[in-house]
């Protein structure tokens, strides 16, 4: 309901948009209400000629009345409306006159050129310059004011909306004003099938009544939109006349009718007779526009009955609303605020044409929007009463489907319950399945790896061993070779321990890490001194351009990074090959670069590089345990800076560590 309100209010302001007033068109302009220059002349017998009215300009006056637009209520005279109006010079030339008022029975347009366009409701569709609904009229201006005469008509309230556009506009405005009416159509149509299927499942012809209200209202919408005359009966002149009348007399008929049932009172009350009245005054307004056909003056005194009996009628409808309420009539509540709603736009619309308010867009709709909210609050009243007929029959059985429901609410909730704990049950299982089939698989490779990475060097040291034993029985002295090959390999199982206990106890580590400014030039050469027994077998080559870069590091831990990245540089390379260790900058950050002329890593494995135990797929023939990168990651983004890898399958691999600098 309240999605339905707020687009109905939508279509309200749109409707009722402030037109832009300028006497001079410009290029920003869209629209334009032009009331403010024009003027108009009475010619109550109808009979003055063009060159009369043209001769009589002194005679015509500007609009004093309420409103935007011109408002003349209900009048048997022909006025005469003098608009004029000019562009600027860099302005466009091809504008629209739109009269959104489709009861203009004649509408004579003059222009500056001397010509005559004779339309209006009374003549052919044909007749019109523009297919449309409303009238529209093509306008040529020039930079010099020219003035443009329109001669008017109606058997209805004589209202003239005046508004000029640029074509683009007029013809988005228009797509924007058709989906609002057909949603509204679309609405209605809801509605109305909603009734005929609760009549034809029910058989109550309040549901048939409230059909038939719906849909003779959606046709006097449509025919006073001009929708009809534009898309049904487009040269039925005299039925599109009193198609609008006709309609409504029937909406109002079917209404009276529908609330009599509804409100059910007293058939010998005041009140309820004075409604049956007011019904049969309705059915009278219907017979009396079908006499319009053979009568051509009937109209207008139809119209005029039929505003004033809508306003009687509201007024009996709402007393015997509030009458009903009192006597707590099922659905009453919804209908009383439907019909409350209804009677004030039935008013004000009564109050428009008769010219005693303002005219606007919102007052020209007024009907149209408060009856599509009276519909859907008399579709709620009558969801309300079958919901209390529902109500009444499910009574009956509630004891039993209430005893029914507990017991099989009962086994339910002792069914879900069970499944729940066995849920439960089986995913702590598959949980601590899982956690011990990933420590087994963790226990026998990291086993794996170590019975691998110890086999060398405790070779080597067994080896040299037994040479050294050999050689002091055949007397020669090669001690110091063979304490050197031992040493070696002792740092290796040394390093190797190192890791491992480094690994487990980082994250304690560095969430204590002991800071200082380091002088990153020299310490990288003091570092490649301490460092010379991992790259014996290579070159290194320093590319140092920076002069100047310091950050603040913890120095331990930065030799470990440094350590890790020479020692994976020189596993990887060839023996002989060279490994460049160089500074680099970029904003605010100051880089330590570590390249070799290894295999390169495959671009597969790089975003894995740096995961705790994962080795590549060109490792196979290298020692390692796959802990050494995952160390450096863990320390570089602990002073809050990143390592890049730059390499490419084939031609090495470049490490750099970006830490922030500090001056």
């Amino acid at each position: 309901m309240s999605v339905f309100i707020k687009l109905l209010m939508v279509f309200a302001l749109l409707l009722s948009g402030l037109s832009t007033s300028a006497a001079t068109l410009t290029t920003t302009v869209l629209k334009f209400n032009p009331l403010a220059d024009a003027t108009f002349l009475e010619d109550p017998a109808g009979q003055l000629t063009f060159e009369q009215v043209r001769a009589a300009d002194a005679q015509f006056k500007h609009w004093a009345g309420p409103g935007k637009l011109l408002n003349f209520g209900f009048t048997p005279s022909a006025y005469w409306i003098k608009l004029p109006l000019a562009r600027e010079a860099d302005a466009p030339q091809d504008w629209l006159l739109e009269i959104d008022y489709t009861k203009l029975q004649d509408l004579d347009f003059y222009a500056p050129d001397g010509t005559v366009v004779q339309t209006g409701s009374a003549r052919a569709f044909l007749s019109r310059p523009v297919f449309d609904r409303f009238f529209i009229f093509p306008l040529k201006l020039t930079p010099q004011t020219q003035p443009y005469y329109l001669r008017v008509t109606s058997r209805y309230a004589l209202t003239v909306p005046l508004t000029v556009w640029t074509p683009n506009a007029y013809q988005a405005s228009q797509q924007r004003f058709h989906a609002l009416q057909f949603m509204y159509y679309g609405v209605l149509a809801v509605l109305a099938i909603y009734g005929l299927v609760i009549f034809l499942s029910i058989g109550d012809g309040l549901f048939a009544i409230y059909s038939a209200y719906i849909i003779s209202a959606a046709l006097g919408v449509f025919a006073s939109n001009g929708y009809g005359r534009l898309f049904v009966w487009n040269d039925f002149i005299k039925f599109d006349e009193i198609s609008q009348s006709l309609f409504l007399s029937l909406t109002a008929f079917f209404a009276v009718m529908f609330a009599r049932r509804l409100v059910r009172l007293d058939s010998r009350s005041w009140l309820d007779r004075s409604l049956s009245l007011s019904q049969w005054m309705f059915a009278l307004a219907f017979l009396m526009s079908l006499g319009h056909l053979v009568y051509s003056h009937l109209l207008f005194l139809t119209n005029q009955m039929l505003m004033l009996n809508s306003m009687l009628m509201g007024l009996l409808v709402t007393l015997a609303g509030f009458k009903a309420y009192r006597l707590d009539r099922s659905g009453i509540r919804y209908f009383l605020l439907g019909w409350v709603v209804l009677w004030l736009g039935v008013c004000g619309a009564a109050l428009r044409a008769f010219g005693l308010i303002p005219t606007n867009g919102l007052t020209s709709y007024l009907v149209q929007i408060t009856t599509a909210v009276e519909m859907l609050l008399v579709a709620l009243a009558l969801g309300e009463i079958l919901r209390q007929k529902h109500l009444a029959h499910v009574a009956t059985q509630a004891l039993a489907l209430e005893a029914n429901q507990a017991l099989l609410d009962q086994s339910k909730a002792s069914e879900e319950k069970l499944t729940r704990m066995v849920q439960e049950r089986t995913n702590q299982l598959e949980s601590s399945w899982r956690e011990e089939k990933n420590l087994r698989e963790q226990y026998v490779r990291i086993g794996s790896m170590i019975s691998h990475e110890f086999r060398t060097p405790l070779s080597i040291i067994y080896s040299q061993a037994m040479l050294m034993r050999k050689e002091y029985a055949n007397g020669l002295d090669e001690v110091v070779k063979r304490l050197s090959a031992i040493e070696g390999a002792s740092l290796r199982l040394k390093s190797m321990f190192d890791k491992w206990l480094h690994s487990d106890s980082l994250n304690e580590t560095l969430a204590t890490l002991v800071l200082g400014p380091i002088d990153l030039e020299a310490w990288v050469q003091q570092q490649l001194q301490v460092q010379q027994h991992l790259l014996t077998r290579h070159n290194v080559h320093m590319n140092m351009p920076l002069q100047a870069s310091k950050v603040l590091a913890d120095k331990y831990q930065l030799e470990l990074v440094l350590s890790n990245l020479l020692d994976n540089a020189a596993k990887y390379s060839p023996v002989g090959s060279t490994i460049t260790v160089g500074l680099q900058e970029k904003s605010g950050l100051v880089g330590v670069s570590v390249t070799d002329q290894g295999p390169g890593i495959p671009l597969m494995d790089q975003d894995k590089i740096f995961r705790e135990f994962f080795r590549g797929s060109v490792d196979s023939q290298v020692r390692g345990m796959g802990l050494g990168l995952s160390i450096v990651q863990r320390i570089v983004q602990a002073h809050e800076g990143h390592i890049e890898l730059v390499s490419t399958l084939g031609a090495g691999a470049t490490f750099i560590i970006w830490l922030p600098c500090v001056s």
